[in-house]
């Protein structure tokens, strides 16, 4: 395979990463609408694609390279949690492939997914009007690394814009709610949720001969987590179990290929966003005071920092009432 991936023609969307043999990255270039990272697996008589990204393009692309690199058709599509930029290239998949989801995952794609998609439909506005004004944002910004990551911003979401019309919200097929196994005549690999963490429902792979997981959004490398829908003690918990777990390599929703030790870094990051969050309604101060721990400043996603405070400042005023 390793082969393949230098013959391979390239995508604007994504960087080929080889991680093990039968197993590649697809890590996202930022701006170009792939907006997360996706994972090609080849299971020897067929293959396996875990998330597919954000734009059907970018879709596109994953599926070429899938069928290219491993030389079999994909029968297996995960899709680890129902975020857009996980979820919006399904509809390249079938008839061929059967889409794999938690139960809990499918339900909320099937409710608030499709009918998110039908309101961004039948009124785009606001979301342009979003776009022009980060635009505004980004002439004013003088941290040229936030700035840089704010025209990417921009850049994806005017990539998802222009494919909008032509979206086929797809669902899963297939749900699982704890674990299910793939057998393949060169390997098993392990559909694996222990509950929602940073959505309401998490799953991962798991190659165990291979000690690499998939983690989907449970783990990032380099950038910070997102935590607009996360339960943050629950994410602790799903990462003291992953610890459990015989893993020696990581490929994560976001950021580069990785080890366990990225894994300790998003637990870390977890509980000081919430120490800091704590910390300043005991001392009846604002969030917005709150300024990014020197250990994360040049992590990605920087913009989110705020928006994770204020999801834990909301759970801890909310269990305090």
């Amino acid at each position: 395979m390793k082969n393949r991936i230098e013959t391979y023609t390239g995508s604007k969307h994504f960087r080929l990463n080889y991680v093990a043999e039968g197993v590649v990255a697809a890590i996202s270039v930022p701006g170009t609408g792939s907006v997360g990272n996706a994972a090609i697996i080849d299971l020897g008589d067929t293959t396996l694609v875990v998330d597919t990204l954000n734009t059907i393009e970018a879709a596109e692309d994953l599926l070429a390279a899938a069928t290219y690199l491993t030389g079999h058709q994909v029968s297996y599509v995960i899709n680890t949690h129902w975020h857009s930029d996980h979820t919006s290239g399904n509809q390249l998949f079938p008839p061929t492939a059967q889409i794999i989801s938690t139960s809990t995952t499918r339900e909320i794609m099937a409710t608030f997914g499709k009918n998110r998609l039908a309101q961004q439909l039948s009124n785009p506005v606001p979301i342009y009007q979003a776009i022009e004004e980060l635009e505004e944002k980004v002439q004013q910004e003088t941290d040229e690394k936030l700035k840089k990551e704010m025209q990417w911003e921009n850049a994806s979401d005017r990539e998802y814009m222009k494919m909008l019309s032509n979206l086929v919200y797809t669902l899963p097929t297939i749900t699982f709610d704890q674990q299910m196994s793939i057998y393949g005549s060169h390997r098993t690999v392990q559909l694996i949720t222990y509950g929602g963490g940073h959505t309401q429902s998490d799953a991962f792979v798991y190659l165990p001969e291979e000690k690499i997981a998939v983690m989907g959004d449970l783990v990032l490398s380099k950038h910070h987590p997102v935590m607009m829908y996360a339960n943050p003690q629950e994410w602790l918990n799903i990462l003291k179990r992953v610890e459990l777990l015989d893993i020696e390599t990581i490929v994560p929703g976001h950021g580069e290929v990785c080890s366990m030790k990225e894994l300790h870094e998003v637990k870390c990051y977890i509980k000081d966003i919430v120490t800091l969050v704590e910390e300043t309604v005991q001392s009846k101060k604002n969030i917005t005071d709150i300024s990014v721990p020197k250990v994360y400043r040049d992590w990605f996603f920087t913009t989110y920092f705020s928006s994770n405070l204020k999801r834990v400042y909301d759970l801890i005023t909310k269990s305090a009432d």
